[in-house]
């Protein structure tokens, strides 16, 4: 989807996180718009990431590609999701999200775009 926003903020920029008061209160609302709902949840939660397993994060992340809130998961996953696939992302790229913007921006331009 070519236009699209993503998810990665841009060189510079910061991506807005929800608080973990947010996240742990219940400001949640967002997921019950999320294209991932009536999915089984297994789905995004792979074994790995890579082998044979690789088409189903590929498959999990399709679903993210469509989401309309998928932003919002993401913020919700940097913050308190440690497995899985939110937001568009593995939990290895949203540990590579928490590193520091200088060193993130090299790594954006390889890496793959959340969201998309």
């Amino acid at each position: 989807m070519s236009g699209a926003p993503s998810a990665v903020p841009a060189p510079g920029s910061q991506l807005r996180l929800v608080t973990a008061d947010d996240a742990r209160a219940g400001s949640v609302g967002w997921m019950t718009r999320g294209a991932c709902r009536g999915t089984d949840p297994e789905l995004f939660f792979p074994i790995a990431v890579t082998g044979a397993t690789a088409g189903q994060v590929s498959s999990a992340k399709a679903v993210c590609g469509r989401c309309e809130v998928c932003a919002d998961c993401l913020s919700y996953a940097l913050e308190t999701m440690p497995h899985g696939i939110w937001g568009g992302t593995t939990r290895e790229e949203r540990i590579a999200m928490r590193v520091p913007p200088a060193v993130r921006s090299a790594a954006q331009a390889e890496g793959p775009r959340p969201c998309a």
